[in-house]
């Protein structure tokens, strides 16, 4: 992943926080909805962390479609876009870390997640939803993996 236009990305995805997140349903229809997702870099890749309830339609599109597309746009249109692998995660230790990453961050980007109804960090009232981007654009910029040319 390029480096700068992986930090030129969650410069934007972070100013301006919602996004766009698309999911494919299971007539391979497309279906959106309006998301806060915190992206973290490690090393020199991304990863993007999303809150979501385990009823909502988006679980049963990423059962049959592993992939989202996260789509940011400002008035002054600025765009940024991330499409990801998307992988349901719960395991203890990645339950705290992003706990611990989405409730160190200054707000907006960062907050409680008991905003969402959730007792504390164990609560499976909530999923995690890891994104991993297999392609970035931002700036008239564009990067791919290159398993995924």
């Amino acid at each position: 992943m390029v480096v700068e236009l992986r930090d030129e990305f969650v410069h934007v995805a972070h100013r301006i926080v919602w996004c766009t997140l698309a999911t494919v349903d299971a007539a391979g229809r497309p279906r959106s909805r309006v998301v806060h997702p915190v992206w973290e870099r490690a090393g020199d890749g991304l990863t993007g962390w999303l809150y979501t309830r385990p009823t909502t339609p988006k679980i049963g599109h990423l059962r049959r479609t592993p992939y989202a597309s996260c789509s940011y746009w400002d008035p002054q249109h600025e765009v940024a876009v991330a499409e990801c692998a998307a992988e349901l995660t719960g395991d203890p230790a990645t339950r705290r870390h992003v706990w611990d990453l989405v409730t160190g961050l200054p707000e907006p980007i960062g907050f409680d997640p008991r905003i969402m109804g959730v007792t504390d960090v164990d609560d499976e009232g909530v999923l995690l939803l890891r994104l991993t981007p297999w392609r970035l654009a931002t700036g008239g910029k564009a990067w791919r993996a290159p398993a995924a040319a």
